[in-house]
């Protein structure tokens, strides 16, 4: 198997990625961010949060996700809501 991320058709979480990315943006737009605000603060590449946001990828890094929702305020049982 090749190194690095999965492709969107081939990982177990693509229904959970389809999830998680709009309820992020929700929470962003929630608190008043625009994408690149939030990335910015949040220390992520704008192209990773849109790539998030859009579900484009469907396992992204833990520790990204917790940056941004420290810069949200928020928990990560806010993303099952």
């Amino acid at each position: 198997m090749a190194s690095g991320r999965r492709k969107r058709a081939d990982s177990r979480y693509a229904s959970q990625a389809a999830r998680l990315g709009p309820r992020l943006k929700e929470l962003r737009v929630q608190k008043g961010y625009t994408q690149q605000q939030l990335a910015a603060s949040a220390e992520v590449a704008l192209s990773t949060l849109r790539k998030i946001e859009t579900a484009t990828v469907v396992e992204p890094g833990y520790f990204t996700i917790l940056s941004l929702l420290r810069v949200l305020g928020a928990k990560s049982e806010d993303l099952l809501v």
